[in-house]
């Protein structure tokens, strides 16, 4: 499916879920902070913001996520899946692994269902978010390669007129 790509791509993939997952817990925090701050450990200083271990995990959440993007969107490990079925499998991967998460740190009571559909919401606008991001980035290296491309047509023209 994708490329070999360099350590740097990953490492820019994993503060790219970092940025956006700890952007929703701040939307979340300054909204809800102060009635959440009894169910979990994300919101234990309420509307006053994420703490430190909070953060700390959220790394770690995003370096796991982004090994899950390698395992099922590169040819390495899986060779004959369709993109839609990577994608689902990469949706339940992330799902369990946040549910793992949530229960290893406290995230939130992974018996209380109210809990899981705020995740479920959380997670739908992180990933449409990261999702879209992609796809803008992935557009816009598409054209630059393509205008890259054109530039060496034209200039294969100009150096041989008679073809």
């Amino acid at each position: 499916m994708e490329e070999r790509k360099h350590l740097l791509t990953y490492v820019e993939q994993v503060f790219m879920i970092l940025g956006i997952s700890l952007l929703a817990v701040t939307l979340i925090c300054a909204a809800v902070g102060e009635e959440a701050r009894e169910y979990s450990t994300m919101f234990a200083l309420g509307a006053e913001g994420i703490p430190i271990h909070t953060i700390g995990e959220y790394l770690l959440s995003s370096v796991c996520i982004t090994t899950l993007r390698f395992v099922f969107f590169t040819d390495t490990f899986i060779k004959r899946w369709s993109l839609a079925g990577r994608t689902a499998g990469m949706l339940g991967a992330v799902t369990v692994l946040s549910g793992g998460l949530a229960y290893l740190f406290g995230w939130f009571p992974v018996d209380d269902p109210k809990c899981w559909v705020a995740f479920f919401i959380s997670f739908g606008i992180c990933f449409l978010s990261s999702a879209a991001l992609s796809v803008r980035r992935e557009q816009a290296e598409n054209r630059r390669l393509e205008a890259a491309l054109r530039r060496m047509k034209e200039s294969e023209e100009v150096t041989e007129p008679g073809r």
